[in-house]
């Protein structure tokens, strides 16, 4: 019997690190309300205050939706799309967006949007997945993966709070907001 070995019973801390359990965690279904309300009320009307007219063009995937993407240019035809596979994706956790500029496609100036991504609380994508935007609040992937989720967004300013969907900033809200010049 494994407990014999202890010269008394062990704590429950003991116990804990003798039988690792694994949980299974339930993947998302949706995408992340927070994450999107901070997509919708900070970072795409920020943009627009630049002459974006940002869309989302994916956010929430499945694991099946991901793996399908994943094998594109690999075992199915066409051109490589994402590096990651299902359920190594925050798409599949709900917290990234891919966007495009209604009117420009990718011809856009992601260091400026990386920027506003980061004022917003936001990261931007790697060095050719400059569309994708996510917030992962300094956890991993495995942090995900095993049921750990970044705290609660805030907005940067009070007034992104008070607008009215669809959401319209200024230049002069946005400098009131002590926004940077991006």
């Amino acid at each position: 019997m494994l407990l014999a070995y202890y010269k008394e019973l062990p704590k429950k801390d003991d116990i804990k690190n003798i039988f690792h359990i694994k949980k299974i965690i339930p993947l998302p279904t949706e995408i992340n309300k927070n994450f999107i309300d901070q997509i919708n009320r900070c970072f795409i009307p920020i943009a627009s205050v630049y002459k974006y007219t940002l869309r989302i063009v994916s956010g929430f995937r499945s694991v099946e939706e991901q793996n399908n993407i994943y094998n594109q240019g690999r075992t199915i035809n066409g051109h490589l799309i994402t590096e990651a596979p299902g359920g190594k994706s925050l798409h599949n956790f709900g917290f990234a967006v891919d966007v495009v500029d209604k009117y420009r496609g990718y011809n856009i100036n992601w260091n400026k949007l990386g920027n506003i991504a980061k004022f917003c609380g936001l990261e931007e994508g790697i060095e050719g997945d400059q569309a994708h935007f996510q917030y992962r609040d300094n956890l991993t992937k495995e942090d995900f993966i095993a049921g750990k989720r970044p705290k609660l967004l805030t907005l940067p300013c009070d007034i992104m709070n008070k607008k009215i969907e669809p959401i319209k900033l200024t230049w002069k809200e946005l400098k009131n907001c002590g926004a940077p010049n991006f």
